[in-house]
């Protein structure tokens, strides 16, 4: 549901501006609205000298924190009491973060200085070893000089493509030879100094690149180069594991301590930003904001409790009409609250309105048990339930790698935790029509045991296929009441016209075609299909609007809306052919193990291929079908975000 929601006004002399704000931010409920009042004697001011200065120093210290916080390794701190940090000087503070930024950054610049290295002798060290006894022979010449490079080209006639260039620039005063470097060629090309810019401009033109020596070895002779670059290969791994270790061992001393002054920062950074914008007198300031209703008399008592009658606080209910200022905040219990996921991609619902989490709630697992209704894979279900379980339980983020495969997000304890309520509701409705179905990785137990079911999905593909299409009739025609009640809340005549038509008009299609197809009784339906005719009609003639003549157009639509749920019975009987597939392949062999052997796989491969699009297409019966009924996406509003202190302490 959502939160009701008050509008507060805050009312104090200017002198107390800074310790309002820093006690609204302590309280951590009031987001503000950045509203300014009609008289424009009462505006924004900037701030003073003093306080100008200290956010210059918040906001250096904070960059610098920062700064300090992306050269250390990530790993997990608790959270820290920022309330010392935020008592402390800027002076203090820069004396805490200069050692740790020091030896942070000396040890970064070694570390990537190592890598580097590594990456160039990874690249050339071994085009080096081939070709520097070639390139020492003209290493101190006076009238003539070599370069070497590495290229893909492996055929004569490339290399002589690029000889011809060379003798064109030079007049034919170069000398090139070429050895195999693994899987590519080492050329050393010899000339004259006073051509080293045409060659090189060939060279660059070419696409390749001339060898360059590490910064290790640089100005010693190549005879003796080579051999220190053979030890430093040899080397390089454990030095670079080395600098990681230390790094981390940094990291784990100070890492909790440089987020704390960042987050200090980053709030009072925060304070001067919003002290910045309130409107003010030349004796006061005003500061708007909007609290759920149930946390006034707080607001009001702590305030007054700190600053007894110089501060005064106003509140009204938030308007249920026009309420496009007034942020969203949804509460619903705990076990709907995992539902939030599915709306948390978009924005919320818009005030004065109402939350659809519940309806995700009631249908959104049930779609996913009807479209896999399998025991067996109800058993892969929990095992990943309880995977993910343990992972949420370990209190860790976990960076989503699967089968070697990254898929390029990490989930924080909290969201798995969410999850694996979510997949726990989808596990259960799949072990209930798995039983209902009688199926056990598809039709083992039929193959086995001659299993006979409460419902056989396949031999009742007709029903299956209306009860699809049932869903779609219930949850398009909720999605059109909802509609009319908001528009009927709302006093807005033209929307309710709009959904009963729509209502009518898909009514009219649907039962038209039925009819016709011969699934349901002409002669029992046909005062129906005239009378929601009629219906739309009427709506149609009420609205007294040109635009209103879209309605035919979506009145299809919604009827397509409808048809759009056998989707359902779609995916649900590809996912049993795909399960009776398996068993065909695990069969095909007369050695029952290796036929147990490849079933299995057969059966993990599908189910690991499909279970994505078996949750994501109920989903989007949700977000497209259903919520477009009801014009979500027309009436979104924002969330609530109250001015709080983004660490621990007060």
């Amino acid at each position: 549901m959502i939160t009701p929601m008050s509008r507060l006004t805050l009312v104090g002399p200017r002198r107390l501006r800074r310790e309002v704000v820093e006690g609204v931010q302590d309280l951590g409920v009031l987001h503000v609205d950045y509203a300014r009042p009609g008289d424009e004697s009462i505006a924004p001011r900037e701030l003073d000298a003093e306080d100008q200065a200290t956010r210059t120093a918040v906001e250096a210290l904070r960059t610098r924190a920062e700064g300090i916080l992306a050269l250390l390794p990530v790993i997990e701190v608790p959270p820290v009491d920022t309330t010392a940090y935020a008592g402390m000087s800027a002076d203090a503070l820069r004396d805490r973060l200069a050692p740790v930024e020091r030896s942070a950054q000396a040890l970064t610049k070694r570390l990537l200085d190592a890598e580097e290295e590594q990456e160039l002798l990874r690249a050339y060290g071994r085009a080096l070893e081939v070709l520097t006894p070639l390139l020492a022979l003209l290493e101190n010449g006076r009238v003539v000089e070599a370069t070497g490079f590495v290229t893909d080209a492996n055929t004569p006639a490339a290399l002589a493509t690029l000889r011809a260039e060379l003798d064109k620039v030079t007049g034919g005063r170069i000398e090139m030879v070429s050895r195999p470097v693994d899987d590519r060629t080492g050329v050393v090309v010899a000339f004259p100094r006073r051509d080293g810019e045409a060659v090189r401009g060939v060279l660059m033109r070419a696409g390749v690149t001339e060898l360059r020596l590490p910064a290790s070895v640089q100005g010693q002779p190549l005879a003796e180069a080579v051999p220190h670059l053979q030890e430093r290969r040899r080397v390089l791994p454990g030095e670079i594991e080395s600098l990681r270790r230390d790094l981390m061992q940094l990291s784990r001393q100070s890492r909790a301590e440089v987020a704390g002054i960042a987050t200090a920062m980053r709030d009072a950074g925060h304070r001067y930003e919003l002290m910045a914008h309130l409107p003010q007198s030349r004796y006061a300031f005003i500061l708007y904001g909007w609290v759920p209703t149930r946390r006034v008399g707080f607001v009001r008592d702590e305030l007054r409790g700190r600053f007894g009658q110089e501060v005064m606080v106003y509140d009204e209910p938030a308007p249920v009409y026009h309420a496009d200022n007034v942020p969203v905040l949804l509460d619903n219990p705990r076990w709907l609250k995992p539902f939030e996921l599915f709306l948390g991609i978009f924005a919320p619902p818009k005030y004065g309105t109402f939350d659809p989490t519940i309806f995700f709630a009631i249908t959104m697992p049930l779609f996913v048990g009807i479209i896999i209704g399998d025991v067996g894979y109800g058993l892969l279900l929990l095992g990943m339930t309880l995977g993910l379980r343990a992972k949420a339980q370990a209190g860790r983020p976990w960076r989503v790698i699967l089968a070697g495969l990254d898929f390029g997000f990490t989930l924080t304890p909290s969201v798995m935790r969410q999850l694996v309520a979510l997949l726990g509701w989808m596990t259960a409705w799949t072990f209930f029509f798995g039983v209902i179905f009688g199926e056990f990785f598809g039709d083992l137990p039929r193959r086995l045991f001659h299993y006979h079911p409460v419902w056989d999905r396949l031999e009742g593909i007709t029903v299956y296929l209306y009860l699809s299409i049932g869903f779609g009739l219930a949850q398009v025609y909720l999605g059109l009441i909802l509609e009319m009640v908001k528009a009927i809340r709302h006093r807005e005549r033209t929307e309710l016209l709009e959904a009963v038509a729509l209502f009518a008009g898909a009514t009219t299609i649907f039962l038209w075609l039925a009819t016709q197809v011969k699934v349901l009784p002409a002669q029992f339906f046909s005062p129906l299909i005239l009378l929601s005719a009629v219906l739309f009609l009427l709506a149609l003639l009420l609205s007294w609007s040109l635009g209103s003549l879209m309605w035919l157009m979506e009145s299809v639509s919604t009827f397509g809306n409808i048809i759009s749920y056998a989707r359902i019975f779609a995916v649900g009987m590809a996912s049993l052919g795909l399960a009776v597939v398996a068993n065909n392949l695990g069969s095909g062999f007369a050695i029952v193990v290796l036929g147990l052997f490849v079933g299995a796989v057969a059966h993990l491969l599908f189910f690991g291929l499909t279970i994505i699009g078996h949750v994501l297409q109920p989903a989007r019966l949700h977000w497209v079908e259903f919520f477009s009924k009801f014009k979500y996406y027309q009436d979104t509003g924002h969330a609530y975000r109250p001015f709080q202190r983004t660490g621990g302490g007060s």
